[in-house]
């Protein structure tokens, strides 16, 4: 018994494999928004705010975000593989899509943490960046 499912349990991890950085990069997210609201929530509340119950929350965050790649992986692979492939080249563009959805959602959520503690929105200086930087390339090839 105890070999039939280490058998299993390597066979699944096998043919996730090429979706574990995704996974990674997901949970990633997850814990870098867990330690911006830790932050947020003692700058603003100071430690007494701080509660184990609610990093419970992290835990189902990450298990429903892992899932979700998992199923529109096998969902792309195995059923919609031939079809996506008619009008996009890109291999597994379903599942990063979503893992891309995840990851956008975090980080909206770290910005608002970010800008709860200091007033300045990431976001917004990101944006604001960029724009100078494409003027000045622009200049240049001028």
């Amino acid at each position: 018994m105890k070999t039939k499912l280490l058998l299993i349990c390597s066979s699944f991890l096998a043919v996730i494999s090429p979706i574990k950085p995704l996974i990674y990069v997901a949970v990633l997210a997850i814990l870098l928004d867990t330690c911006f609201g830790i932050w947020r929530s003692v700058k603003k509340n100071g430690y007494a705010s701080f509660r184990s119950r609610k990093l419970s929350h992290t835990i189902s965050k990450t298990f429903l975000y892992s899932l979700a790649i998992v199923f529109v992986f096998f969902v792309e692979k195995y059923i919609a593989a031939d079809l996506v492939a008619h009008f996009i080249a890109i291999d597994l563009i379903l599942t990063k899509a979503v893992a891309l959805f995840c990851v956008f959602t975090e980080v909206i959520s770290i910005n608002e943490s970010y800008q709860s503690v200091t007033g300045r929105n990431i976001l917004k200086s990101l944006k604001s960046f960029v724009l100078r930087a494409k003027e000045e390339a622009d200049k240049i090839k001028e």
